[in-house]
């Protein structure tokens, strides 16, 4: 055996030396190799460069960390969306070569990494424009997705090997800061939904509070990177910034409360559903944890405990008179909207921020962890349901009782973005550009040799497309016909509905006759009620339960209370 590896050997290094070679040489922490799935991934400079290899080459090899590897074919040229066999003529071992046009990750850890505390580790990074090494602290972030395969991590710089002082780095267009995610994406079929949703929030929201704070933003910005750990290839990750205080500039705390900052992380006060006793001595209440200010500057529940008992107690007229006084209704629209086009299920209380700039601010909202949307739910499996509307009890509060007209708002609001950022077109393609991108760079093709929790299909986006283009007809409905809700007393329509409150029957009256036209009762989440044809000029409502209504004859829409 050592006799044939050693005519090998030979033979590869008299290929180099006699023959018209191209020779590629990647700096160091530009590449990284997992000897276990004889993988190899490099970044390289001007790949396009490299053409015509045949009629100018009789071999080709590159360079990493000083040891030479021979390409066994030789190939026209190099790309991005073509995978090479090289082989390491010491050992005749063969390894497939990707080059990769994202950034590289590697973490190398003696240390066990767990769920707190952070541990030591070295880190190196490599784009287009800088190459960084560090030392980091090191932690799995996440509830369930810690028992995943693949895990999130979370990332702080350190200056020292005990991480007594820490340094600000930056990843492209990212911030500057000591505080970092790597998302494992492991549970999102497409590894795209979050990155998208992400980006999406960005676009549709930026803070009220720029003229102060030019540099905050509405949430976290992401960017793609491929992550080795300890040798071993773990994937594409999302890069993430963090939604913290810096991120949305909020005010410092100086001895007394002024920015706010709560993460939630469960059920409670945080969906508007129960109001228990805080406690000041604890960061958690009923489905929020503190984020800002720091536990140890002090723990202050009595605002947003405030704020909970306002919304879930107060009397109708005051909810309507002051609700904008303590929640942007800027961001109120928005966020409903957000929720609502990518379906987000687990973010109307969980995986949400509630923050304020400043004490005498309104609350706002900010999206976090975003995996389960578009089609999918928090396990990565697929919901095709697009016919419904996410609330909590502040939301579903505020559609009930329609302060300042706010309907009218969101409908105008909705239709505006839906010219432009939100148009099927821009939306559909948005995603499409995202998967070819993936799919023609080998991402998926890596991502599977490592995992096959998915199949990257086209399966799988055509179910994405098919989605979201019957949630958007699905929403196009719900915010003309529900939410642009017409008086109930309009002279134009010279229809009045009656009695309203009504108990068990609704009558309509008008100068025409509306026997055998159809209607549909659409309830405050814009869910389908009841439908039928109106008999004699009136409509059985007797199984509905209590509550707001919205009535819809004719493409008008007619606001209505059941007892």
């Amino acid at each position: 055996m050592k006799k044939k590896l050693l005519f090998i050997s030979v033979l590869l290094h008299s290929i180099i030396c006699f023959s018209q070679v191209l020779n590629i040489n990647i700096e160091a922490h530009k590449f990284n190799i997992d000897k276990n799935e004889a993988l190899i991934i490099s970044q390289i400079e001007h790949i396009e460069n490299y053409t015509n290899i045949t009629s100018a080459y009789n071999a080709i090899s590159i360079t990493l960390n000083k040891k030479d590897y021979l390409f066994t074919a030789l190939p026209e040229q190099l790309t991005y969306t073509n995978s090479y066999t090289v082989t390491d003529p010491e050992t005749a071992t063969n390894y497939t070569l990707y080059f990769t046009a994202l950034p590289l990750i590697a973490i190398t850890s003696e240390n066990t990494i767990v769920d707190e505390p952070k541990v030591y580790a070295n880190f190196y990074y490599a784009d287009d424009e800088q190459v960084l090494t560090s030392k980091i602290g090191i932690e799995i972030r996440g509830g369930i997705s810690q028992y995943y395969p693949k895990k999130t991590y979370d990332l702080e710089f350190w200056e020292d090997e005990l991480g007594e002082e820490t340094h600000n780095v930056y990843f492209g267009d990212l911030r500057s800061d000591d505080d970092w995610i790597i998302d494992a994406l492991y549970n999102e079929p497409l590894r795209l939904r979050s990155y998208t949703a992400n980006k999406l929030w960005l676009e549709i929201h930026t803070p009220t509070y720029l003229d102060e704070e030019p540099d905050a933003k509405s949430g976290a910005d992401v960017n793609y990177v491929e992550v080795f750990l300890n040798g071993s290839y773990n994937g594409v990750y999302n890069l993430s910034e963090q939604v913290d205080k810096k991120q949305l500039e909020l005010k410092s705390y100086k001895d007394n409360l002024r920015g706010e900052l709560f993460k939630g992380v469960g059920r409670g006060a945080s969906t508007f559903t129960d109001l228990p006793n805080y406690d000041n001595s604890t960061d958690l209440w009923s489905g929020y944890e503190v984020k800002y200010p720091k536990a140890d500057d002090i723990i202050d529940w009595s605002n947003i405990y405030g704020f909970t008992d306002f919304v879930m107690n107060s009397t109708e007229a005051d909810f309507k008179t002051n609700i904008w006084n303590s929640f942007n209704n800027d961001n109120y629209i928005d966020y409903f909207i957000f929720l609502n086009l990518i379906r987000a299920t687990d973010n109307t209380g969980k995986n949400i921020y509630i923050a304020k700039y400043t004490t005498d601010e309104p609350y706002f909202y900010v999206p976090w962890d975003l995996d389960g949307c578009f089609g999918t739910i928090w396990d990565g499996s697929n919901e095709n349901i697009t016919n419904d509307i996410l609330t909590n009890g502040f939301m579903s509060r505020v559609l009930e009782l329609n302060p300042d007209n706010i309907a009218d708002d969101i409908s105008n609001r909705w239709f505006t973005l839906r010219q432009d950022l939100l148009s099927n077109e821009t939306l559909l393609q948005s995603i499409s550009d995202r998967y070819n991108f993936l799919k023609s760079n080998n991402i998926y093709e890596r991502e599977a040799l490592v995992y096959s929790n998915y199949n990257f299909s086209e399966d799988d986006l055509s179910y994405t497309l098919t989605w979201l283009e019957n949630r958007l007809t699905y929403l196009d409905t719900y915010f003309e016909k529900v939410l642009s809700v017409q008086d109930t007393s309009l002279e134009t329509k010279k229809l009045n509905i009656y009695p309203n409150p009504a108990k068990n029957r609704l009558n309509i009256s008008n100068n025409i006759k509306l026997n055998g036209k159809t209607f549909k009762i659409y309830n405050n989440i814009g869910q389908l009620s009841s439908e039928g044809i109106i008999d004699n000029n009136a409509i059985t409502i007797e199984d509905l339960q209590s509550g707001l209504y919205f009535l819809n004859i004719e493409s008008i829409t007619y606001k209505f209370i059941k007892n």
